[in-house]
This record gives C-alpha cells, structure tokens and sequence, in this order.
C-alpha cells in the first residue's frame, strides 16, 4: 500500500505542474506564437525532467527508483559486494482508486523497471510504463495518458558524484476541466524523445537535446508545434520551431 500511495502522489503531483498554470475560460483561445510555445515547452520540459514525471526525475538520479518502494530505505546501495538488483526486473502492474476529503485518484497500468550493473554495481536502469492518470478536486479535474521508455545511465558507475545519461522517449497528453468560475475546459499534449540528455549529480541538465511535438486548446491558447530543444547548460537552451531559434531560461521560461 505504501509503495501505490508514495507512487500516486509523484504522478499527481506532474499532473498539477503541468495542468494547474491553466486558466478559466472557454475551450478555445488565441493561436499562440512559436515564442510563447518555445516559453511553455522550456517550463514545461524542466518540470517534466528535473521536477520528475511519471516514475523518474533526474534530481533523484540513479536512487529514482527508491521512490516507488522497489529498494529498501529508497537507495540502491551501490557499493554492496553482492548487489540483488543487477539483473533484475521489476514489473508492476497498477489499478489504484483513493479518495479522501473531496478528492479522488486513480493509476491504472503497467510499470517496469530493469536494472544494469557494472562491475556488481548498478549504473544504469530503463523505465517504461503506460499509465492513465486521473485527479478531480472541489475546483478541477485532470485525465491523462502517460507512455515512458527511458534509458538513464551513469556517466562514471560506482562514483557518488556521478553524471546521468538520458536516451528515450516520454509522452503525456489529456484533458483538464474547472468546476467554478467560468467552468473552462481544454486540452494538452506533449511528447518527447531525449538525446544524451546530461544531468550532474545535482540533477541540472548541462547537455544533450530533445526533439518535441505539443499542441493544445483552452485558456492558454491553441497552438501545435515540433521542434528540438537543445541544452547549453547553467539553465540554459536553444529551441527551435519552424527554423526560427530562440534562446529560453528554463527556470523562468523567458524566452529571447
């Protein structure tokens, strides 16, 4: 039960990131830019990585899958002379309902994670899952598919300080509607696929790109763009939409 409970709270908690910053309104709104969309993907990738989506964030490294109960005291012990994890495959398959003080969730789907040693130590994991997401509260209610295959592995195995290599693909999309106010309603979509995203031991991405395809509708706008996002580092990257480049701050989404 802990592992469901820890579990559903870090898929909620993606879930408010990504879908909260929506206003009331109607379905429809302005046609955004390609400057606004490069602003919200540079928000939005850095809550996906960094913040954690799904069943991995780079912040918690090669100790992610602790997160959901699969190591014992959430770390993977990785100078243990005999490691149980090299090897292993953790394969779980959710349907989790919980309601409490007006507000209701719900997991449902499959969840995997395959381990990778060096020399008995694990440097490396893949994540996949398919998963629909759902939560409604007093004021709103969110529905989403969630698809990973991610490869994360570690730049210098068996370091405590080691860099993390990212490769794969992830994608969420669904719909988000308001209970008061103005009852508004929409839709968003985002899908990536990472290219030797790099992360320091600390979690900020300092290399690697990303190729992306968004689109949406509601009080934010309409828009649907692809494009690549390349990382500079210092919180920093270049997107790239319909040949135009613009210079973004990932943690404040300012875009030049």
């Amino acid at each position: 039960m802990k592992t469901k409970i820890t579990l559903i709270v870090l898929l909620l908690s993606g879930a408010v990131l990504t879908f909260s910053g929506c206003k009331k309104s109607s379905n429809s709104g302005p046609a955004l830019t390609p400057k606004q969309v490069s602003s919200q993907i540079a928000l939005n990738i850095t809550q996906t990585l960094e913040s954690g989506f799904g069943a991995f964030g780079l912040s918690s490294g090669l100790n992610a899958p602790g997160n959901i109960g699969l190591v014992p005291k959430g770390r993977l012990m990785l100078n243990a002379p005999t490691n149980p994890l090299c090897g292993t495959i953790a394969d779980t398959t959710l349907n989790y309902t919980t309601t409490d003080g007006g507000v209701s969730a719900s997991v449902k789907g499959d969840l995997k994670f395959a381990f990778n040693c060096t020399n008995n130590e694990v440097s490396g994991f893949n994540v996949t899952d398919n998963l629909t997401i759902a939560e409604s509260t007093p004021e709103f209610s969110v529905s989403y598919k969630l698809i990973e295959d991610l490869t994360i592995a570690a730049v210098t195995p068996g370091s405590g300080t080691t860099n993390i290599t990212l490769n794969g693909s992830l994608s969420f999309g669904g719909n988000f509607s308001y209970k008061t106010g103005s009852k508004g309603s929409g839709t968003q979509n985002f899908s990536y696929t990472f290219h030797s995203v790099t992360a320091d031991d600390s979690g900020q991405i300092i290399s690697g790109s990303a190729d992306f395809n968004t689109s949406g509708t509601g009080s934010t706008g309409v828009w649907n763009y692809t494009g690549t996002v390349t990382f500079l580092g210092n919180g920093q990257a270049n997107i790239v939409i319909n040949g135009t480049t613009y210079h973004a701050d990932l943690n404040t989404g300012v875009v030049s």
